[in-house]
């Protein structure tokens, strides 16, 4: 009987130690993140060369809001031909990942994030589109961003 009561006990310190920790707030706050990176992005793999996805080399991720919610980033994507799509770019945080979309209406490019360490994020970008010319494999590359002062 003591033997089950300890078992029982355990398991409820257990399951409650779980549900706290599943319910931890993200370290990562939108104000501790706004600021400058560096980008350092992979070959893209399958290989993809296109201006459309051309990630910039350095972003700012802004405290000002963006049109479709989160915050915006700049610079844009510089892409072949003028288009803008509302609400891009644009950066959002949720849980311990940052995602940062640029998008023209038909090719976006969105960048999922982690942060291994302060001051560096680690992830990946994928490139999208609405043709769908990629199939279930689309072209991805790893991506580290640096924070540098703005």
């Amino acid at each position: 009987m003591r033997v089950r009561l300890r078992s029982a006990v355990v398991f409820l310190l257990l399951a409650v130690g779980a549900a706290v920790h599943a319910q931890a707030p993200s370290t990562l706050t939108p104000a501790a993140l706004v600021g400058c990176y560096d980008l350092t992005v992979s070959e893209w793999s399958p290989e993809y060369h296109s201006a459309y996805h051309r990630i910039p080399a350095r972003i700012r991720l802004d405290s000002v809001a963006a049109a479709r919610g989160g915050w915006m980033v700049s610079p844009d994507i510089s892409y072949p031909t003028p288009s803008r799509f509302p609400g891009t770019p644009r950066w959002t945080v949720t849980n311990d990942t940052i995602q940062i979309v640029w998008s023209n209406g038909f090719q976006p490019t969105v960048v999922r994030l982690v942060q291994p360490k302060p001051g560096e994020l680690s992830g990946h970008a994928v490139a999208r589109s609405d043709a769908n010319e990629y199939g279930h494999n689309p072209p991805r590359a790893n991506v580290t961003a640096r924070r540098v002062p703005c």
